[in-house]
């Protein structure tokens, strides 16, 4: 035998022993540090609304469900989260393929955008969002410079105005499964596609739609799940006439004195979440992309 092959034989065996040094026990030790960060977080939280929503009068959660004010919010959530989601996707589709073919100052400067919009705090942009919809904001005052409106704005604290800060907040969650997608992307398909004659909008729907369908489909449900949750800038901006479920929840438990209600609400909330990514799940094996 000769040297090199003693040397890929000895290496080669090496790493069988080490597979066998680090066993079953060993891998399955790496699991404890989820396992406890998924307790602490998750499961000791959902045990103390359940208390919580058991110490009341009655049925907690029927009482909830019989609300006015609760079915309300929850239309009212579900629409925002599903125009949103679809806005989102749409947006964040554009921007990836923007990225992704556009020349390098344009792939800079929104690179660069999306990052800042993902290191900046909720809570900020949604100030910022707020200074732009008062009715005489930042908005108004570009109007009214371009002699568009000489009337105050009535956007802020209604439904639509909570719109676009929504889905300016939610895009980066949209944009970054695409742009993964993208980089995956055969560019031989899309060359074979243009050799045979293939237009730029042919090329997009017969060859580059089909490859991130799959992308497009987990922001929807990563975006809509979380739409279905966000307090800040539904509250902030839709003010209390247009309360989403987050913000009814909120009501109850400092406004009425009702932390049983709001513990039912937040378990109700929890359990249509959980059951609406099982759907996503069970339609479109979204665990399996995000794995």
């Amino acid at each position: 035998m000769s040297t090199s092959g003693a040397a890929v034989s000895v290496a080669t065996r090496a790493r069988r022993r080490g597979s066998k040094t680090f066993g079953t026990a060993e891998r399955h030790w790496l699991l404890w540090p989820p396992l406890i960060f998924f307790a602490l977080l998750l499961v000791v939280p959902l045990v103390a609304l359940f208390q919580q929503a058991l110490t009341g009068q009655g049925n907690t959660f029927s009482e909830a469900v019989h609300m006015d004010v609760f079915a309300k919010a929850v239309e009212r959530t579900l629409i925002l989260a599903a125009v949103v989601t679809v806005v989102t996707v749409i947006l964040g589709a554009c921007y990836a393929l923007a990225i992704a073919v556009g020349p390098v100052w344009i792939k800079v400067t929104l690179m660069a955008g999306l990052l800042i919009s993902l290191w900046t705090s909720v809570m900020v942009r949604t100030f910022g969002w707020m200074l732009m919809e008062l009715p005489t904001g930042a908005l108004f005052w570009a109007l009214d410079k371009l002699q568009l409106r000489s009337e105050p704005l009535n956007l802020y604290q209604t439904t639509p105005g909570m719109y676009p800060a929504m889905v300016a907040v939610m895009l980066p969650f949209a944009v970054l499964p695409v742009m993964a997608a993208l980089s995956s992307l055969d560019g031989e398909q899309v060359d074979a596609a243009t050799i045979f004659g293939a237009g730029p909008l042919l090329v997009l729907r017969a060859v580059v739609l089909p490859a991130l369908r799959p992308a497009l489909v987990s922001a929807g449900v990563l975006v809509f799940v979380m739409a279905l949750g966000f307090y800040v800038t539904p509250l902030l901006l839709g003010g209390p006439s247009n309360m989403t479920l987050s913000g009814v929840i909120n009501a109850q438990l400092n406004n009425a004195n009702r932390a049983d209600v709001g513990a039912a609400m937040s378990i109700i909330l929890i359990g249509g979440t959980v059951v609406i990514y099982l759907i996503a799940d069970r339609l479109f094996k979204v665990s399996e992309r995000w794995g």
